[in-house]
């Protein structure tokens, strides 16, 4: 038993750690974003945060759509049907580049859309900056997605790490030179902070494109097998490459069938997030910049969780298209201890020694003005603390959920939770609760609430009998 344990935990961590760091290098760019920021204004700080909010919130349907690549392509290799799992990939890919227009047209209305929410002039006309040229690394990551399921599914992990580490150097140089003006370039603000990104992100399209096309032309690179098992795979792979580049409307029917849910539930979520932060955003600059810096804190302590739902719910689409759910089982309790192991790390951190954690923003802010922010930060790194295991609890539960393709179920969780959220605050404010620890009281509770849903929707054990793709192919 010991040494299943073992082997379940060593195998869940070979393909988790990398997504784990790859999607902590994607929190440590936004750190050093609004961090940057921050060092800029904090007008500029809380622009980045609304107008990256509502960004997210809007491109997370296509990314879930065209991402969702990955449990159909752990589900097909574990079917042993590589050409399949790559015609999905070449699916979400050309999904993707429709969502183009969308986003343009979406940038025409920012800065209309800002000052019709109540913002101030001069945060709505940063806000419109922020996301207008982040439009073009946001189309860029959308494609990506589809490209990243390739990778997660196929569990080669590593390449999405190197990407990210790519992105995370290139980006943190550009904010340097491009927000603040160094080297004879103009001091940007938000613009500069915005274009870093797009370029960043450009760039890790490209290596990922440069990549994904050997495996169209060697599908072996997907078949871990013995090399005499691949001779025939990689002597016919060239010949077949416009076969698997072609528009196959069934397979684009399955995927956005099983991947709208997984992406409107993430819409739900952030949605829900984003009436919130437009409230916190009422209460003042103050509020609004000591929000921005203690979630800039929390990305650390929640992004690589969902490195690791992704992971966990790839072990887990991989062993039930083979009918081995008791390893399926067993790989999302490893995953869910390693979960708790991460997260206990930031409560003992942002629980017990939130001062220490807050000297990364004084060193590089005037005195006073760090000292005018500090006891109205200090408060949430202790919210932050008080609910980073339930982040754990819901994130691996979510991952081993849409790993099956139980997506509805996942839509509903988040859309109920989040909608609760909302109208209880919303509520509640009209009777006299109000206040920035009170918006923060009621993030916590929806997270302990996204917990509770998830961890009984696994329990209940529906997900065990779904899978994403077509019958005919399990054997």
């Amino acid at each position: 038993m010991i040494s299943n344990f073992r082997k379940d935990l060593a195998e869940v961590l070979t393909t988790a750690w990398p997504m784990m760091l790859a999607t902590g290098l994607f929190s440590i760019t936004l750190f050093v974003d609004r961090s940057l920021l921050y060092g800029y204004s904090d007008s500029a700080a809380s622009a980045a945060l609304g107008a990256g909010t509502i960004l997210w919130s809007i491109n997370c349907l296509p990314i879930g759509i065209c991402g969702y690549t990955s449990t159909f392509v752990a589900q097909y290799l574990g079917a042993k049907r590589p050409e399949r799992a790559l015609q999905v990939v070449w699916q979400g890919v050309l999904l993707s580049l429709v969502f183009g227009p969308m986003l343009l047209l979406i940038g025409f209305f920012a800065h209309p859309f800002f000052t019709w929410i109540g913002h101030a002039p001069h945060l709505a006309e940063q806000e419109a900056q922020y996301l207008v040229w982040l439009i073009p690394g946001t189309w860029a990551t959308i494609v990506a997605s589809a490209l990243v399921g390739l990778f997660a599914g196929s569990g080669r992990t590593m390449i999405l790490l190197y990407a990210d580490l790519v992105v995370t150097v290139v980006n943190g140089l550009l904010d340097y030179v491009l927000i603040f003006g160094m080297f004879g370039f103009p001091a940007l603000g938000v613009r500069g902070a915005a274009i870093a990104s797009s370029i960043a992100l450009l760039l890790k399209l490209i290596i990922l494109a440069v990549v994904a096309s050997r495996d169209f032309r060697w599908r072996s690179n997907l078949i871990r097998e013995p090399r005499e098992a691949k001779s025939e795979l990689t002597a016919n792979s060239r010949s077949e490459v416009r076969d698997l580049l072609k528009w196959d409307w069934p397979l684009m029917k399955r995927l956005v069938h099983y991947g709208w849910p997984a992406g409107v539930s993430v819409v739900a979520e952030a949605w829900s997030f984003t009436i919130i932060m437009m409230l916190v955003g009422r209460l003042g600059d103050q509020a609004a910049a000591a929000t921005t810096l203690a979630l800039n804190v929390n990305l650390i302590a929640f992004i690589p969780l969902v490195g690791l739902g992704t992971a966990v719910g790839v072990l887990v689409g991989k062993y039930l298209v083979q009918d081995q759910i008791s390893k399926a089982k067993r790989m999302v309790r490893s995953g869910l201890l390693v979960g708790i192991a991460y997260s206990l790390v930031f409560v003992i951190l942002y629980g017990g020694f939130p001062d220490w954690v807050m000297t990364i923003y004084a060193l590089d802010s005037e005195p006073e003005r760090f000292e005018a922010i500090r006891p109205v930060l200090r408060p949430l790194l202790l919210f932050i603390a008080s609910y980073c295991v339930f982040d754990a609890f819901q994130t691996v539960f979510v991952g081993a959920l849409k790993g099956a393709g139980d997506t509805r179920f996942v839509l509903g969780g988040h859309v109920f939770a989040g909608t609760l959220a909302v109208v209880s605050g919303v509520t509640l404010n009209q009777f006299g609760w109000e206040g920035l620890y009170f918006w923060w009281s009621i993030i916590t509770a929806w997270i302990v609430l996204l917990a509770v849903i998830f961890t009984l929707r696994y329990l209940q054990g529906g997900w065990q009998t779904k899978r994403v793709i077509e019958p005919p192919v399990v054997e």
